[in-house]
Order: C-alpha cells, then structure tokens, then sequence
C-alpha cells in the first residue's frame, strides 16, 4: 500500500512568520500612552522608566526612543531623556498640510487605475469594522481604523515611495486621530465620511480630488455641511 506523504509534515516546514521586534512594541506602546494622554505634550521620559513600567531591559527602549526622536515624535529634552512633542497647532496644520501633498499624489495614482474593485473591497471591509465599534469603541479602536483605510489606499496606488513617506506622518497621525475621534460629537458621521471617500473612489471624477479631500480631511468644527442631494 502506497504511503501518503503526511500533512504536517508538509506544514512543518513552511515558512515561519516573524513576529515584531521588542523595541517595535515599544516604540507601539509609547505612541498610545501619547495619543491616549498618559504621556503628555512636553512631558519628559526616560529609557529607565519605560522599561520599569513595560518590564523590558533598556536597550529595546533606547532604540524605540531613537526612532521616534528621528521621526519627531520626541524630542531632544536637553537633559537625561527625551521629550514629548509639543502638539500645536502649527505643528498639526504642517502635519495635515503634508498628508494633503502626499494622499493626493495618492490619490492620483489610485484614481488612473481602471479596475479598483479590490481595493473598494478592502476599503469596504475596514468602514463596516468602524461603523460595527461605532459609539462605543475606544478612540484608539477607530483611529487604527482610520489609519488603516488610508494605508489601504496608500498600499494600492503602487508607489513605494509614497507609501514611505505616508508612513513617516502615520504615527504624528495616529496621536491626532486619537485627539480628534474622543471629541468627536458625531462618531457615526465620520464613518460616513469614508462610506462617501469610498464611494468617490467607485465612481468619481480626478477633477473633483482637491474638493473631496479638503472636505475628508478638514476637522468637523470647520467642515462645511455636504450638500443635500
């Protein structure tokens, strides 16, 4: 009798998935405490005290602080450690005035493809999960949402390059998002902001792009009311 080849043993061998570094989940974890307000703007921290507080050694923490000192998350204290950033104005505004350059060039190369059938499936798929949280989701649940329906269509306009640059702004992004959702006064409207970006993006024209991304991403208090149809 022929002997079969035994599936585990195949499975055994297929490729084993890599899972984050520690300093990774640390640098995660400081980017929360800050959009959270655990760690507020102008707030000193140290190497020493985060690891305490997250029981890791240092040296996983030394290089999460260093990456977000490079990406401006921190900064430089002038004494032992680092800083939080200070989130103003102008610093959100620069912030928001970058992620309208880039999600346009976005934007652009996702709009020229012909078939985006798979990605509106995608996009689909991530604004049923914040309209299923809805109301009484943590602010963190649904700006990782948020993130991840703009990575999405980052992920599928094809440019590496853009998608790197997004990602340089997508933690300074994450600590907004955070701040605006837990004062949003109409959670339910900003899932159907996506809903009508999703909806854009299925049948729209390129020469309305300026328009609908300046309404997406103005804050709710300067929002003008959408035009009834």
């Amino acid at each position: 009798m022929e002997r079969k080849p035994l599936t585990a043993a195949r499975s055994a061998l297929t490729p084993i998935k890599k899972t984050r570094t520690a300093a990774e989940e640390v640098e995660e974890r400081l980017i929360l405490a800050i959009a959270m307000g655990d760690k507020a703007p102008g707030e000193r921290i140290t190497e020493a005290e985060i690891a305490r507080a997250l029981d890791v050694s240092r040296v996983p923490v030394r290089e999460a602080m260093q990456k977000l000192l490079l990406r401006g998350v921190l900064t430089e204290s002038g004494q032992r450690g680092l800083r939080v950033l200070d989130y103003s104005g102008k610093w959100i505004a620069e912030v928001f005035e970058l992620r309208m350059a880039i999600e346009r060039i976005i934007f652009q190369h996702v709009m020229a493809v012909e078939d985006r059938s798979a990605l509106i499936e995608d996009l689909e798929r991530i604004v049923a999960r914040m309209a299923a949280v809805g109301e009484s989701a943590d602010p963190v649940s649904l700006s990782s949402a948020d993130l991840e329906f703009h990575r999405t269509v980052a992920r599928h306009a094809g440019s590496k390059l853009t998608a790197q640059i997004w990602e340089g702004l997508a933690q300074h992004l994450m600590i907004v998002f955070c701040r605006d959702w837990s004062r949003a006064p109409n959670r339910a409207g900003e899932v159907q902001l996506h809903e009508e970006l999703v909806a854009y993006l299925r049948n729209g024209s390129i020469d309305d792009l300026d328009e609908v991304l300046r309404y997406h991403f103005s804050g709710p208090g300067v929002r003008p009311p959408a035009e009834s149809s």
